[in-house]
């Protein structure tokens, strides 16, 4: 863990090698920015994408319940062949701050 905090301008991107059921597979993973000024430049990012992955901050239930807001968007931006199959994965931050948890985990499951 690293105290040193960095937004994220725009995108970012990391490629990661990963090997799931002895196959290879190469993640691309796109690392957009949350604040709003930045979401058009989502077009761009989402085509193509296999799975989208959200995040949100255990402290802050605004940032939990906008992920609704988030997932539509994206589906709106990346107009996947089947929205309602398309894969979303939804991670907690910060969770190195637990006592000042906002969002219990069994909230963050209901989404799920």
């Amino acid at each position: 863990f690293s105290p040193q905090y960095k937004a994220t301008i725009g995108a970012d991107f990391l490629t990661k090698e990963v090997t799931i059921d002895d196959k290879v597979v190469t993640l691309q993973i796109w690392d957009t920015a949350g604040q709003e000024r930045f979401q058009s430049l989502g077009v761009a990012f989402y085509r193509g994408a296999d799975c989208c992955c959200l995040v949100y901050d255990i402290t802050n239930p605004k940032s939990f319940e906008s992920l609704d807001s988030w997932r539509d968007e994206f589906l709106i931006q990346a107009s996947p062949r089947d929205p309602e199959e398309f894969p979303f994965v939804v991670v907690g931050n910060k969770l190195d701050m637990e006592a000042k948890r906002k969002v219990s985990k069994a909230r963050a499951t209901t989404w799920c």
